[in-house]
């Protein structure tokens, strides 16, 4: 009986001796991934870092080049930065800021509708005019886009050479 006891305990023994060795090859395991994340970690907060001295030099450059062209350019004004060569370059860049502006226009109300903030009925008025209005820059700009090719045109011919026959 004693010794069938011993042999009972010690097959338990055995087990929980098993069992432990198990769970030590696991924490060894989970120690060895733990290590490698923090390992990984650090070489990626290093990586950060020197991200962030490069960000912070390159915010540095342009906050001087925005500096220095604010002291520069503060005395003209934004409609003076394009200055068209002709009354027809002025008249072309005024109907394409137009154009621009009403396609503009037309996807905002576009995305209203999609969230359902304008109602239907005025979405359709209001596309209709801006189109009518949109197709009017649209000829106009056709109008002088043919207006600036022919009178190139005649700039060309009257530079070209006189030949007498």
């Amino acid at each position: 009986m004693a010794y069938a006891d011993a042999a009972a305990l010690r097959t338990a023994r055995e087990a929980e001796v098993d069992a432990l060795f198990a769970v030590q090859a696991e924490l060894r395991h989970r120690g060895e991934v733990v290590a490698q994340g923090v390992r990984k970690m650090g070489e990626e907060k290093e990586a950060l870092e020197r991200r962030l001295q490069d960000v912070m030099m390159a915010t540095d450059v342009v906050e001087a080049w925005v500096m220095e062209n604010n002291r520069r350019g503060s005395t003209q004004a934004t409609e003076d930065a394009v200055e068209p060569a002709d009354v027809l370059s002025r008249q072309m860049i005024d109907c394409t800021a137009a154009d621009l502006a009403l396609e503009d226009t037309i996807y905002a109300l576009d995305k209203a509708i999609q969230e359902g903030s304008v109602p239907f009925d005025g979405y359709l008025r209001s596309v209709r005019a801006l189109s009518r209005e949109q197709f009017f820059h649209r000829a106009l700009s056709a109008k002088v886009h043919t207006a600036q090719q022919q009178a190139k045109v005649a700039s060309m011919a009257a530079r070209a050479p006189q030949y007498a026959s």
